[in-house]
């Protein structure tokens, strides 16, 4: 699978229920005093654990903050939801989202990794570096991961999601956990999410990570068009595409309405109810008080 419009063609169930734990990550932010207390875990599965990383605004300030959460069914197989929350305005989105290539070093640092191999900076940075008192975001994830499998709950699979800037930071963790702990396995979903390095990145995630990752993009966002194609960043191939924009007068210029994860499980919901697999509405209701937006077939 390279692109689909139709819902029914990928696992619907499993795309409701990694965007749901996106916007409970996102809710964990909003409440970075008592992160916990905003969080209502999916249904079947409880909140176990959460990691921070190091953000800067324009390479300043630089501030631990809530990145994610874990999510662990409540009966066996033991299934886990590693959740990246993504950002909290498009401003940050452009600053986490520069153009510089890096080298990506996985957690066993002693798997190899080729030279040409590059991913975008601002999302490696976050990925990798800690402030001197808490450790990485990398080093954390991977904390979590091999107590889970040391426990009476060891992983039967783990679902790895996010949203934005989330998206960008769960994908190198697919990447990271297929290196450095290969006999796990995972599936990938993420929405809106940027490019995250360049053509010889996705080759090799499609070359090492024996999951798929399906990308879910609203045809009318303008994150998933950054990094830019001409400075050499690639998306990985499978897409689940959809189209909706806001109804307001900015429309198709709303930039935060086209990028919404709400908006984005509106339309996810309304393309698995309908029985047509694709949502089509002038002007669909959205929950949480968002204003209403107008959704269409992404080939429209």
């Amino acid at each position: 699978m390279v692109c689909v419009a139709d819902i029914r063609k990928v696992n619907a169930d499993r795309v409701k229920l990694c965007i749901e734990c996106c916007i409970q990550a996102y809710n964990a932010f909003l409440g970075k005093r008592a992160p916990t207390s905003q969080v209502v875990p999916p249904a079947g599965f409880e909140l176990v654990d959460s990691w921070t990383g190091v953000d800067a605004v324009f390479g300043r300030h630089k501030t631990v903050e809530p990145f994610g959460l874990v999510f662990c069914s409540k009966t066996p197989p033991w299934r886990y939801i590693f959740a990246f929350r993504g950002t909290d305005s498009f401003l940050d989105m452009l600053d986490d989202c520069g153009v510089e290539p890096q080298a990506f070093t996985p957690f066993d640092a002693a798997v190899g990794v080729p030279a040409d191999v590059r991913v975008e900076s601002g999302f490696n940075d976050i990925y990798k570096v800690d402030d001197g008192d808490v450790a990485s975001m990398q080093h954390q994830l991977f904390a979590l991961v091999d107590k889970y499998q040391a426990s009476t709950r060891p992983i039967n699979e783990v679902y790895i999601t996010g949203h934005s800037l989330g998206a960008a930071l769960s994908q190198l963790f697919v990447l990271d956990l297929a290196l450095s702990r290969p006999t796990i396995a995972m599936e990938s979903i993420n929405f809106a999410s940027p490019r995250v390095g360049n053509g010889a990145y996705v080759d090799f995630v499609e070359q090492r990570c024996p999951c798929s990752i399906l990308r879910v993009q609203n045809k009318h966002d303008a994150v998933p068009h950054l990094p830019p194609a001409e400075l050499g960043f690639e998306h990985t191939p499978s897409v689940y595409l959809i189209a909706f924009y806001s109804t307001d007068i900015l429309g198709k210029k709303d930039f935060m309405a086209s990028h919404s994860s709400i908006n984005y499980q509106a339309v996810i919901t309304c393309a698995g109810e309908n029985g047509e697999g694709v949502c089509s509405a002038k002007r669909l209701v959205v929950p949480q008080g968002k204003a209403p937006i107008c959704s269409e077939h992404p080939d429209a």
